[in-house]
C-alpha cells in the first residue's frame, strides 16, 4: 500500500471514527470500493428524503437568520463572496457551525494575489541574497550561496505570511458557493439523517469519501466513484 492510499485510510478513519481493517483495504480499487467498506464500518442511518436538499435548506435558514437577504436570494450556485461581507465572514462560519452543530467549518484563506505577491517577494528576495552572498562571504561556494538564498526566501515567506493573517477574508475554494458550503454540511453533519450523531447514510460517506480523496489527490476533475486509485487518479 503506498504513501498515498495509507493517508487517504487514515483521514477516512478519523472523520468517521472507525478502524478499517487491512484485509479490507487491499481489496479497495476504487472510491466505491472504498465508500462500501466504510458502510460496512458505521452506523447506518436511513433516510429516504434527499440529504442534499436538506443540508441546503438548514443553510439557507442559518443564513437567514444572519444576513439580510430574502429567501431567493439564496441559491445553490450564489456565490458566498458575493452575499456576506468580508468583515463579517469569520464570525458567519463560527456561528453557522455552533448553530448547524458541525465541526468547524472550513477556514477563510488569503486572496490569491496576496499568496502569489509573497511567493514572488520571497523568491526574490532570496535571489538576491544568493547573488550578493559572495561579497558577504568569504570565498563561499556556489551551494553555500544556494542556501543562504533558500533560507532567506523561506524567512521572507514565513514573516510575510504571519504579518498577512488578518488578511485572511476569502472562502476557499471548494466551499465558494452555497452548493458547496452545503455539499460540505453533508459531508461533516453525521446527524442531518438521524437525531443520533455517528449515524451516516450512503450519500454522507460517498461525500465524504470524494472529499478526502480529492483533498489528498488533488484528482476534482479526474473522480469518479468507479475511477481505479491507481491507473486513473494517480495514487502511489
Amino acid at each position: 500500500m503506498g504513501l498515498d492510499a495509507v493517508e487517504i485510510m487514515m483521514a477516512v478513519e478519523d472523520a468517521f471514527d472507525i478502524r478499517l481493517r487491512d484485509e479490507d483495504m487491499v481489496k479497495v480499487r476504487t472510491p466505491r470500493d472504498l465508500v462500501e467498506v466504510v458502510m460496512r464500518t458505521v452506523s447506518p442511518a436511513d433516510s429516504s428524503a434527499c440529504l442534499t436538499q436538506r443540508a441546503f435548506n438548514l443553510l439557507r435558514q442559518a443564513l437567514l437568520r444572519h444576513l439580510p437577504l430574502q429567501r431567493r436570494a439564496i441559491a445553490p450556485s450564489v456565490r458566498l463572496a458575493e452575499i456576506v461581507p468580508k468583515p463579517n465572514r469569520a464570525a458567519l462560519l463560527e456561528n453557522l457551525a455552533s448553530e448547524l452543530k458541525t465541526e468547524p467549518l472550513p477556514d477563510l484563506v488569503r486572496p490569491q494575489w496576496l499568496v502569489n505577491l509573497l511567493i514572488a517577494e520571497s523568491l526574490a528576495a532570496g535571489l538576491a541574497v544568493g547573488l550578493v552572498s559572495p561579497r558577504l562571504l568569504a570565498n563561499p561556494t556556489g551551494t553555500v550561496c544556494f542556501w543562504v538564498g533558500a533560507f532567506i526566501a523561506v524567512l521572507v515567506l514565513v514573516c510575510g505570511w504571519i504579518a498577512t493573517a488578518r488578511s485572511c477574508v476569502e472562502f476557499p475554494p471548494g466551499t465558494t458557493t452555497v452548493g458547496d458550503l452545503s455539499r460540505w454540511i453533508l459531508a461533516h453533519k453525521s446527524d442531518l439523517a438521524n437525531r443520533t450523531p455517528g449515524r451516516w447514510t450512503r450519500e454522507q460517506v460517498a461525500a465524504r469519501v470524494r472529499e478526502i480523496v480529492i483533498e489528498h489527490l488533488g484528482c476534482g476533475n479526474r473522480y469518479r466513484e468507479d475511477a481505479l486509485f491507481i491507473e486513473d487518479l494517480g495514487v502511489n
